[in-house]
């Protein structure tokens, strides 16, 4: 199976003037053509909100926009920084939130953040903010890092994946209820040989929850590294997911460090191709070892702590620096999900072209099953190098333009060492309400902060 970042995609196809050609260095590796995920560029499975993102072009028409004077824009919210910070909500955005509720404005929650269910995340949301759980106004409308998971094909899904995280056993739990039902953690690892980590491997404690291996497989079966020979009991994992900010990362970069190495995936092997020159990439990860998939790339994210605090994007550079002294330099290939890969921002715009469908089960539903178009969505977040440059480097093939809006209440603040963001975003802002101010003025609506904060009446 070839390795593709979801969040690559051809361009050449759109038909918007304002559409121009981009590269994606960092995710963009492998042929997506060939791929099974490539599938879920043009529509979205085993999910029950979306509809195949094309059918717009399909059909070549747009279809009538509700009747209201908001129906053709949407806005995308970043969470941590923008609506909250720790514990406590930025002041007006709860009143904000129901605002633009009432007036059945398109909006979804795009985080970086994971772990967790969506459900949960939706329950958290409504705790800070101070919102009733009884109000239409943040269910089903977050999209976690690993939400477009969902949406991959049934084949990807029936393979054996490593999945990792903050409580991988809860993102286990998360992924079986996607639909990954052969999900392995390493805590299952070691509890099955304890040779792999011969440190304190914390089997009591931090890695207490386990689950036998699938189907008898054993991590031990494996006696010769080298040897193609291998018993049928032997482990093999297909993919690593690394889920959300790992807890333990000597373990986890230990056991994807193993797998990477291997033959195949097959657990305790050691693939003959490593360190060939005259293969690609000085032979490293080119002999069918599992695809590594990160779930965001966020180095940093916004806490009440007063210095930005570290995040999934942190571990995944730790795990490059120990690849790159063990491989003398070869890169670690790797596909992202979360901001700013494509595929996410792909994911949240079919997500607010079906909007109308997706909540038909909620007072605001309409029932339509149809796509709705869009003129314009404005994406607000607080990082420059996940929600600005997400929005700014997406162009959907319905010709929507994604406009970035920047809030001082997050993760970047003007310093010395950086007067401006390294992506620039259309506007900086003070905070949330401020930014949704701007965009419907610059819609010609004529709001304002105390407008809004009444409930835009």
């Amino acid at each position: 199976m070839s390795r593709v970042g979801l969040c690559a995609r051809r361009l050449d196809q759109a038909s918007s003037s304002k559409i121009v050609r981009r590269t994606y260095p960092v995710f963009t590796i492998g042929s997506e053509k060939s791929s099974p995920y490539f599938a879920q560029l043009r529509g979205f499975q085993n999910t029950t909100c979306v509809a195949e993102k094309n059918a717009l072009s399909r059909s070549g028409t747009t279809p009538p926009a509700k009747s209201n004077g908001f129906s053709d824009i949407a806005f995308a919210f970043d969470i941590d920084g923008v609506l909250y910070r720790g514990g406590q909500g930025i002041p007006g955005a709860r009143e904000m939130l129901r605002s633009i509720r009432s007036k059945d404005m398109r909006y979804v929650f795009l985080t970086n953040g994971g772990g967790d269910h969506e459900d949960a995340k939706v329950a958290s949301l409504t705790k800070r903010l101070g919102l009733s759980p009884d109000e239409d106004v943040i269910r089903n409308r977050v999209i976690l890092s690993h939400t477009p998971m969902r949406g991959w094909a049934d084949e990807v899904k029936k393979q054996t994946v490593l999945i990792t995280g903050s409580h991988p056993e809860t993102a286990r739990k998360i992924a079986n209820e996607y639909g990954f039902s052969r999900a392995v953690t390493p805590a299952d690892l070691i509890h099955a040989d304890g040779r792999i980590y011969p440190f304190d491997n914390l089997t009591d404690t931090l890695h207490s929850e386990f689950r036998p291996l699938p189907d008898g497989k054993s991590a031990s079966a494996v006696v010769d590294p080298y040897s193609k020979e291998l018993n049928g009991d032997a482990l093999k994992i297909d993919q690593i997911l690394v889920w959300n900010d790992p807890r333990d990362w000597s373990l986890d970069i230990q056991v994807i460090h193993d797998l990477l190495v291997s033959h195949r995936g097959y657990l305790g092997t050691v693939s003959d191709k490593n360190g060939k020159l005259s293969l690609p990439n000085k032979g490293w990860q080119q002999d069918g070892q599992p695809e590594l998939w990160i779930s965001n790339l966020d180095l940093v994210w916004k806490t009440e702590y007063p210095v930005n605090r570290f995040g999934t994007g942190a571990f995944l550079e730790a795990l490059k620096g120990v690849w790159s002294a063990v491989t003398r330099g070869a890169e670690l290939q790797y596909n992202a999900l979360g901001k700013p890969s494509q595929f996410t921002y792909d994911y949240a715009h079919t997500r607010l072209l079906q909007y109308y469908s997706c909540m038909e089960k909620t007072t605001m539903g309409s029932g339509r099953t149809d796509a709705t178009g869009l003129k314009r969505v404005y994406m607000i977040g607080d990082n420059p190098e996940s929600d600005i440059r997400g929005a700014n480097e997406f162009c959907p093939e319905d010709g929507t333009e994604w406009v970035s809006i920047l809030v001082r209440t997050g993760v970047w603040q003007q310093s010395a060492a950086e007067m401006e963001p390294r992506y620039k975003p259309a506007v900086i802002v003070d905070d949330v309400v401020d930014a949704i101010v701007w965009a419907l003025r610059n819609e010609g609506i004529d709001a304002s902060r105390s407008w809004l904060l009444a409930g835009g009446m």
